[in-house]
Formats: structure tokens, sequence, C-alpha cells
């Protein structure tokens, strides 16, 4: 699963809460975007099916790092990356 820096952890935490999330977004959004065009399961997919099917799949990983983050990061990066892999298939 891509791999939200550990090091940005806090200073994502300080953007979220000053409800800058969407600065947030667009800087995440790149990165994932690019990865889930690489893995997309779809490989006949094309135009816009691919790119609402990756746009989709970015969101939803990114809301679920910002979810983590904000509540405190009580489970673990292996139990959300499990979650994740979960959703994705």
């Amino acid at each position: 699963m891509y791999p939200f820096p550990r090091r940005c952890w806090k200073k994502t935490k300080i953007v979220i809460e000053n409800d800058c999330k969407e600065l947030l977004y667009q800087i995440f959004k790149y990165p994932i975007t690019q990865y889930f065009d690489e893995i997309i399961p779809f490989p006949d997919w094309t135009g816009a099916k691919r790119s609402y099917w990756i746009d989709f799949m970015s969101a939803g990983v990114f809301e679920i790092w910002v979810m983590w983050i904000k509540n405190g990061q009580k489970e673990t990066l292996e139990e959300i990356s499990s979650l994740i892999r979960f959703f994705h298939k």
C-alpha cells in the first residue's frame, strides 16, 4: 500500500486541526493518483472510467489517513494498511 510518510504525521495533524485539509489533499493527490494509475486492477479501463476510479480510490485512501491521524492513530499502521487493502478488493 502507498506509504504515508511517518515524518509527516505530526505536521499533518496540525494542518487537519487548522481546517486546511483541502490543501493537504492537493499535496497528497498527485503521488497517490500516480500510484493507483500504476496498480489499476482493470487494464482495459480507459478514459473516464479509469480516471474516476483513480480519483475515487485516491480520495478514499486520503480520508482514511485523515481520520486515522485525527483520531490519534489508535490503530497500528499495519491495521490501517490492511483495512485499505481490504477496501481495495
